[in-house]
């Protein structure tokens, strides 16, 4: 029986994260090139993209290169340029957003439908992977439901986010920070105008909640779900965060390393189950026999730390809406990391200005290892997040006076019976700075004497030798020690990607080598093992390389024009990209919303964002929602931010929620 392959995909902001991805665990990195990625800020020399390529190859592993911005006719020479440089560097797929790149003619190389493709129903799955594409990002707002019916009706693989920050609005589709900045998330410059404060007000101008984070998401957290999701078809399972410290990243790879091999462990020994829908009856998942799944990559990895998923940069957590079930997905008192809990406020006492400015008595929730350079926080009177450097901690039992910096504006002060959260933990952070990951695949080395020669074998089958200069050959007096010599120096392949399991040294005679040619031999024996490895995984050198041909255009169109209105939200930036979809029926006009004027942006009755998240069920005023709130029902909600305002529509049918400029 063939088995799946199951994919671990991290992301990585350099080159030195994207290394120390893989050492924790990662099947695969994502990274930005030199130009057009989705996150202008994290460029990358090709040279260092070819650096990261070769090092997930010797492990198996693979690259990606994102180059998922919308490109302008007069960048696409350059867009080209980039693709081929990443075909040249080995890199294994390009992740791209912008159809015109297909148009336009890239290298034979594996295509990655992005997210920002917006990829939410069966129909766009079959458009996308009979354009080309190889693998498909879906839209972050689906259920495991809704991923097992698009993985069941293509054939190429199926990636979701399983951790890290989360968009408001359906990705590719929010024109937000465009339409008040200029600074649009489809050209890599998203400004997060949905972690900005806003009032919300009824048709009538009341305002009924006042500066509170009405769009800023919490962070997904999908642990739950792994096994439902590879169940449902998910071949590779995404972590967000390419703005994000090597720290960071090597923590969150770890611990997801670690819960995707218990489900990979407990699926080879048939100990997995169907689950059970919330009804009670069996959900229906995809072809995916859970004896048929293993990881992608090879080699183990170790670490001299606990990872933690508590302890790192986090706003509150949700599963969103993998469960199929609407909660409350914002975070709206704050867009900022909370952390976590340690436990709630028992009495305070406010202090001079300049000295602590305020005291807390915690009762903690277990002993946390509270340090000054801590960073705490807590809701004050008005529901607003405060707080700041931990300067003093004096603890007894579960029981804790701490100290606080304070403004001296006593409407920020805590309430007595409110939680305190930890939200930068300082010992962690700098044990995560100094950890070691280390990522080994077992080898037996054997020595032979006839030969004259160093062979390696490893775990795969994967083959290596180096030939030993003869004139260095001196038969030994002390034959064991001089065997000794050998396996001892031959097993310290500290700062390779190898260990030891065996050392054999065959034939006759036993000869003597110094400690310093050993040592050699040895760092020339692991490179040569480095480069075997490397070009059996490069797509390049394995002749793996994609195809960008569509498979023919067979099926009748899949898409609509009423499908995406306005025009502008088919993120049509180029002619290729209007010759692409003219090709398959659709006269899509070059239309891009960032190719509008600054007064055509900016007139009233644009759509600006599409969302699953909605404001209405948030503060319990759903029509649908039997616990809402009856007599505070309005017709009309809007948003404001200083002197912006927005119309807020309601598609209860389809469940989703609209933005749009007044």
């Amino acid at each position: 029986m063939s088995r799946t392959k199951i994919e671990l995909l991290s992301p990585a902001a350099n080159a030195e994260v994207a290394c120390a991805a893989i050492d924790a665990g990662a099947d695969a990195v994502y990274i930005g090139g030199p130009a057009f990625g989705a996150r202008t800020k994290v460029a990358n020399s090709m040279a260092d993209v070819e650096r990261v390529a070769k090092y997930a190859h010797r492990y198996g592993g693979r690259c990606f290169l994102t180059l998922n911005t919308l490109v302008y006719e007069s960048e696409m020479e350059g867009a080209l340029r980039v693709a081929f440089e990443a075909y040249e560097a080995g890199v294994d797929a390009l992740i791209i957003q912008d159809m015109g790149l297909i148009e336009a003619g890239l290298p034979p190389i594996e295509l990655h439908a992005s997210t920002q493709c917006h990829i939410a129903s069966p129909q766009k799955a079959r458009f996308l992977e009979q354009a080309g594409f190889s693998r498909l990002v879906l839209a972050r707002e689906l259920s495991i439901e809704e991923i097992s019916r698009i993985a069941a009706s293509v054939d190429c693989e199926i990636e979701c986010f399983v951790h890290g920050s989360l968009c408001v609005s359906y990705s590719g589709q929010c024109y937000m920070g465009c339409y008040m900045n200029g600074r649009s998330g489809n050209r890599g410059e998203c400004s997060q105008a949905c972690r900005l404060p806003y009032d919300l007000l009824d048709g009538e101008g009341n305002v009924l909640q006042r500066k509170r984070f009405l769009l800023s998401m919490k962070d997904l957290k999908g642990e739950d779900h792994i096994r439902e999701l590879i169940g449902a078809g998910v071949s590779c399972l995404k972590i967000e965060g390419r703005m994000k410290d090597a720290g960071y990243v090597k923590n969150v790879t770890a611990y997801y390393r670690k819960k995707i091999d218990a489900v990979l462990a407990d699926a080879s020994m048939g100990r997995i189950r169907p689950a059970l829908a919330s009804g009670g009856s069996e959900v229906k998942y995809g072809s995916m026999p859970a004896q048929g799944w293993e990881r992608l990559s090879q080699g183990q990895s170790s670490m001299d730390f606990e990872p933690d998923l508590q302890k790192c940069f986090h706003r509150s957590y949700t599963a969103f809406n993998l469960g199929g079930q609407r909660e409350k997905w914002v975070q709206e008192f704050s867009s900022k990391a909370v952390g976590e809990k340690i436990g709630c406020i028992k009495d305070l006492r406010a202090l001079e200005q300049g000295y602590a400015g305020l005291a807390l008595k915690i009762a903690l929730a277990r002993d946390f290892g509270l340090v000054p350079g801590d960073g705490l926080c807590y809701l004050d009177g008005q529901r607003v997040l405060q707080g700041g450097v931990l300067a003093k901690v004096e603890q007894r039992g579960r029981e804790a006076w701490i100290r606080l910096p304070w403004s001296g504006k006593k409407d920020e002060l805590p309430q007595v019976g409110g939680w305190v959260c930890r939200n930068r933990n300082l010992l962690f952070e700098k044990r995560l700075q100094d950890a070691v990951c280390e990522r080994k695949i077992g080898i037996r080395i054997v020595f032979d004497a006839g030969k004259a020669c160093f062979m390696a074998q490893d775990e795969h089958g994967f083959e290596a030798s180096v030939a030993v200069d003869k004139a260095l050959l001196a038969e030994a007096v002390q034959v064991q020690k001089a065997k000794e010599s050998f396996e001892r120096q031959m097993g310290k392949l500290g700062g390779t990607a190898y260990s030891l399991l065996t050392f054999r040294y065959v034939g006759s005679p036993v000869y003597f080598l110094p400690a310093s040619a050993l040592n050699g031999y040895r760092r020339a024996l692991a490179e040569a093992l480095d480069a075997c490895r490397e070009r059996a995984f490069s797509p390049v050198f394995s002749g793996k390389d994609g195809k960008t041909a569509g498979k023919g255009l067979d099926l009748e169109s899949p898409v609509h024009l009423d499908d995406l209105a306005p025009l502008y939200r088919w993120n049509v930036a180029n002619s290729y990209a209007a010759r692409f979809y003219r090709k398959r029926g659709l006269e899509v006009p070059v239309s891009a919303f960032e190719l509008l004027s600054e007064d055509d942006r900016r007139k009233p009755g644009r759509l600006l964002m599409v969302c699953k998240h909605c404001i209405r069920y948030q503060v319990g005023l759903c029509p649908n929602d039997a616990g809402s709130r009856e007599k505070e029902k309005v017709q009309a909600l809007y948003l404001q931010h200083g002197r912006e305002r927005f119309a807020l529509r309601f598609d209860c049918r389809n469940c989703r929620m609209e933005v749009w400029s007044v």
